[in-house]
């Protein structure tokens, strides 16, 4: 009697047996060479349904575990459903949990949930969970087909990112018996790189380029229409730019900066978080810095006269240094694709505001600061700094001693 073979969805599997109806039940085929050049098939007393089709795929992976093992049993009463059915079904379902890859997620999720910062949480169900869904991918075996279309649909970054968190998710499920076996995303990620590794130029502005920069916000008044200005003047955030350039820290951290954390002498500045805003528009603070660090920055006599002169008579300890034109904290999203971008790409283009970091650590190493102190004051390392940071094209101009 002929048989059609049955294809399953999200699988992709090759074996020595295949799955199969014949008179809409379903059943095994064996390959020849395992009978000598004799075709043999098991019935597995099945109705072709897509819930039986899901039961019968996952005993041929069994089988084809005890072929590969070389366990098989080439009666094949141990696979008949009368021998043992409950035990074999344990069987197959202890070799292979009914667990989705996004299942597998979620419960993993939920269980780093409350260790996590509030931005890791929207982070990882923003772009993570997100790109699990838009796969498609069912099993979490399949790691060959998640990398395969993350590599396709997003870049070899955000392939990296999510392929880290996977492997960490399917350890996780390991540990819980949520699945058994081997890690298929075990080091997956370590073949892929971040943009930040092959890119790792810095981008400081030269001495000139950074006194332009600060002198296009002191001079801007607005927009012009031919009979006045208009709209918000930028010169709102001068001493925002100028505190980025003068400390090399990140800007989330100057936006997130409260007068509690200035000493009373404007000689000390403690960094411990900032504020990042969400896709969803909701400003976050966080504790410690990217690096989980709290740490102390020293004043130079001008980053003091420019503390003084903005600190308002009365003031609480919370209330943030730095604010937009509407006294609310200031979004680094609109500050750099607005105010930055339209003063600072005529004098440099494809900068950031976190070029502002490039600039101060590339200056202090010149002047003959110690890296290591640079290191320190921004929070980072001398091995990061040299790589990230640190553009040795802005000290070209300097000679030896």
């Amino acid at each position: 009697m002929p048989w059609k073979k049955v294809e399953i969805e999200g699988h992709d599997y090759q074996g020595q047996c295949t799955l199969g109806v014949q008179r809409e039940k379903l059943i095994i085929v064996f390959s020849r060479t395992l009978f000598g050049g004799k075709q043999k098939t098991l019935s597995l007393n099945l109705s072709d349904t897509p819930a039986n089709r899901t039961i019968a795929f996952n005993k041929l992976r069994a089988i084809q575990n005890d072929i590969d093992l070389g366990r098989f049993d080439a009666t094949l009463e141990q696979y008949k459903p009368q021998v043992k059915q409950k035990d074999y079904l344990q069987l197959v379902s202890d070799l292979y949990p009914d667990i989705s890859l996004l299942s597998l997620w979620e419960k993993y999720f939920e269980y780093k949930r409350l260790s996590l910062k509030e931005t890791t949480i929207h982070y990882l169900k923003t772009s993570v969970e997100n790109y699990l869904k838009k796969s498609g991918i069912k099993s979490p075996y399949e790691a060959l087909e998640l990398r395969e279309w993350l590599i396709t649909h997003t870049t070899q970054s955000m392939a990296k990112r999510v392929l880290t968190h996977i492997n960490a998710a399917f350890k996780w499920g390991l540990k819980h018996k949520l699945v058994k076996g081997l890690n298929p995303y075990e080091g997956m990620a370590n073949e892929l790189v971040h943009n930040y590794q092959v890119e790792t130029k810095p981008n400081a502005f030269t001495p000139k380029e950074k006194e332009a920069v600060i002198n296009a916000f002191l001079n801007h008044k607005g927009n012009w229409n031919k009979r006045g200005y208009t709209g918000y003047s930028y010169r709102h955030y001068a001493n925002f730019v100028k505190f980025l350039f003068f400390t090399g820290c990140r800007p989330n951290e100057a936006i997130g900066l409260r007068w509690g954390d200035i000493s009373t002498d404007f000689k000390k500045i403690t960094f411990d978080g900032g504020i990042y805003q969400l896709t969803n528009g909701k400003a976050v603070r966080t504790k410690h810095s990217k690096n989980n660090r709290k740490r102390e920055f020293p004043c130079n006599l001008e980053l003091q006269e420019i503390l003084s002169s903005i600190k308002p008579k009365e003031v609480n300890e919370d209330d943030l240094i730095f604010l937009s034109p509407k006294g609310k904290n200031i979004n680094y999203g609109n500050f750099s694709s607005n105010a930055w971008k339209r003063l600072v790409d005529p004098i440099k283009p494809n900068t950031t505001p976190y070029c502002c970091r490039d600039t101060f650590i590339t200056e202090q190493i010149a002047k003959g600061v110690n890296p290591a102190i640079v290191a320190k004051w921004c929070d980072s390392s001398t091995a990061t700094i040299e790589k990230h940071y640190f553009d040795s094209l802005n000290i070209s101009h300097i000679l030896p001693q």
